[in-house]
């Protein structure tokens, strides 16, 4: 009735009161009372809610307690499973409750495979799997999943740089290095090889100076510039320089040297750095002397060094290195006068000759500066001076250590000319293969000055018996022959041996031989089973040599040799060691020599031990018909068996023959 009768109203009322009146009747019908109907919750999802509210709070023990309570319920969705093992896993590992932790984890894992991409799913069940199974198992698992290419590079690089941090605990410094290696050639991108170098040295700085001092010795200064080692020095001298800037003159150079050649992500900024340490500490100027013989009889060689020294020398100017170098004329009147005014000259090159050397120390100029000469021998080495040059006992080592290792020889004779030179290194021949464990069954002299006698001497030497019927002669006991005599004489004396039958005997010389080398003038049939040591190899693909000739290359010098390599090296080590105690505290200076970090050699490496005692690892050359180069030992090893096995036939079938002609009479 009541709406037949407002419909009624609304027909007479006008437009707009018909519309006042139906905006009143919406406000009426919206304050009439309404019935609210309540979905049912489920206990499960009030659980959920509680146990998510425990979890946010880091309530990890209720947290625990509750999900472990949920996950034994039935009939939950995917979803709801995949959260309850995640944060039950996780909830288990903080209240040390590991093998729950570990269970639940590999239940999240089977729920969502791609779990074990994240490296959260690895953290927490590698770290539970080391409180149940132990370091071992856990170490093992890091590695494994480190080189796992199936992995996420994230997941990665976080396992092997915890892998790093327990090496270094454990003072295992070349298995952390080879791990980041290891990593480093795995990361694709400059962002991720920058991340790891950012990685490593955010670690290295957390460390005291004294723990990084503790892994130098363990690491390899041939690799300074190539990562992980060029963030390992290069952090080790920051820190050094932070605790004490009066090292600044010592390790600016090797700080330099980093900046500009160490192969870094983001290079500017370590350059910036040492700019930086400059702006505050200032720049020495350091200088280097060098004493040549530029007018005399071996003023080739001493131009050739200096030719050398000035490339090395510009080459270190324009990367920043500023020193002075001052060059001083031995065989000019007056040139220890002139080295005793150099009051800022520390370190001094040289001398070449050995008379100048008695010169400086009987003026006592060796207890005031430090010298590292070019001579074979220094009297006191360690203590009255230092030697940047080859020595006997490293020409007889180099020969004694390849035939050893690699033709498995045990006896040696030595023949050599009756004059000082010969004298002393068939001296030293003898002491390091006594050093060796190896005979010298041979030992004989000769006249350098008359050859007529060799042949006579050699077949004596040979203890040859008769003439006319070699298989009577006996065999030598010995299998190679060091001959310490100048290549011109030698080219007269081999052939005595081959003229009694004697080619399978290996011949070795000095670096004399090597020095006066010319394929024109050997008769290769004579030197095909020879070796010689040296210096300097032709072609040597280290990054010093390299730089070496495409600079001499660049500038139209010439090619190099080893006494241009002398110069190159000894201006480019001497630049980059700093400042030097004075002499008479040898002992500081030995102790720095034996950590030296200079590695960029264009000849063979020279390294010193605690004493001060200088050792170069020579190269062992072949004298081939087109040039030297380093002996190939399988071919000499072959050669001699051919040899051996040729003569033993020849041998038998003379023994055959002269049997036959016996029984014929």
């Amino acid at each position: 009735m009541f709406i037949r009768i407002l419909w009624r109203i609304i027909i007479l009322m006008p437009y707009t009161r018909i519309v006042i009146l139906f905006i009143c009747l919406l406000i009426v019908s919206a304050c009439a009372e309404r019935r609210i109907i309540i979905e049912p919750v489920s206990p499960e999802a009030v659980l959920m809610r509680e146990a998510a509210g425990y979890w946010d709070r880091e309530d990890y023990p209720t947290s625990q307690n509750l999900y472990q309570e949920l996950s034994e319920k039935p009939g939950l969705t995917h979803r709801q499973q995949i959260i309850i093992w995640q944060r039950l896993g996780i909830s288990a590992y903080y209240n040390q409750d590991y093998e729950t932790a570990l269970l639940a984890l590999e239940r999240w894992a089977d729920l969502v495979p791609r779990a074990e991409e994240s490296w959260q799913w690895h953290e927490f069940y590698s770290l539970s799997l080391k409180q149940v199974l132990g370091g071992d198992i856990y170490y093992r698992y890091l590695e494994n999943i480190s080189q796992n290419l199936l992995l996420p590079f994230e997941v990665r690089k976080n396992a092997a740089l915890i892998l790093v941090e327990f090496y270094f605990e454990e003072q295992m410094y070349p298995e952390a290095m080879h791990a980041l290696e290891k990593i480093y050639a795995q990361a694709e991108t400059d962002r991720r090889r920058k991340d790891l170098e950012q990685s490593f040295q955010e670690y290295l700085e957390q460390l005291a100076p004294i723990d990084l001092e503790t892994a130098l010795p363990f690491m390899d200064e041939d690799r300074m510039n190539f990562f992980p080692y060029n963030v390992f020095f290069w952090t080790l001298y920051t820190r050094q320089l932070e605790r004490d800037p009066l090292l600044w003159e010592t390790l600016r150079p090797r700080l330099t040297q980093l900046s500009r050649e160490g192969e870094f992500l983001d290079q500017r900024a370590y350059i910036r750095e040492v700019e930086d340490w400059l702006e505050r500490l200032g720049e020495p100027v350091d200088e280097i002397a060098m004493l040549l013989p530029l007018s005399g009889q071996f003023s080739s060689s001493g131009w050739k060094i200096l030719r050398g020294a000035g490339i090395a020398h510009q080459k270190m100017l324009f990367n920043g290195l500023s020193f002075r170098l001052r060059i001083i004329n031995t065989d000019q009147d007056g040139w220890i006068r002139e080295l005793e005014s150099m009051d800022s000259v520390s370190i001094v090159g040289g001398p070449v000759s050995r008379d100048v050397w008695k010169e400086i120390t009987a003026s006592g100029l060796n207890r005031e500066k430090i010298f590292f000469t070019f001579l074979p021998s220094v009297d006191e080495e360690g203590v009255s001076g230092w030697r940047f040059f080859t020595s006997p006992a490293d020409q007889v080592r180099a020969l004694l250590d390849r035939s050893i290792e690699h033709l498995g020889f045990t006896d040696f004779a030595v023949f050599y000319p009756e004059d000082e030179f010969g004298r002393t290194f068939a001296q030293v021949f003898y002491q390091e293969a006594e050093r060796k464990g190896v005979r010298v069954s041979g030992f004989q002299s000769y006249p350098g000055d008359e050859p007529e006698r060799w042949n006579s001497i050699v077949a004596s030497f040979l203890d040859v018996r008769t003439m006319g019927s070699p298989s009577k002669n006996p065999s030598p006991d010995f299998q190679a022959i060091f001959i310490p005599d100048s290549l011109s004489r030698v080219k007269g004396i081999i052939p005595q041996f081959f003229y009694f039958d004697q080619n399978q005997l290996l011949f070795m010389g000095p670096m004399l031989w090597s020095q006066a080398y010319s394929p024109d003038t050997l008769e290769q049939q004579f030197f095909s089973l020879s070796m010689t040591s040296g210096a300097w190899l032709d072609n040597n693909p280290s990054p010093g040599s390299m730089e070496l000739e495409s600079s001499l290359s660049e500038t139209v010098q010439g090619d190099p040799d080893f006494w241009v390599a002398l110069g190159y090296d000894f201006v480019r080590f001497a630049a980059r060691l700093g400042n030097l105690p004075s002499p008479r505290e040898y002992e500081q200076i030995n102790n720095q020599l034996a950590n030296i970090s200079f590695f960029d050699w264009s000849m063979a490496p020279i390294y010193w031990n605690e004493q001060g005692k200088a050792f170069q690892d020579l190269y062992v050359l072949q004298m081939n018909q087109s040039g030297l180069s380093l002996a190939d030992m399988d071919y000499l090893s072959s050669l001699v068996m051919i040899r051996e096995a040729r003569k033993a036939q020849w041998i038998e079938m003379i023994r055959e023959k002269e049997q036959e002609s016996r029984i014929a009479d």
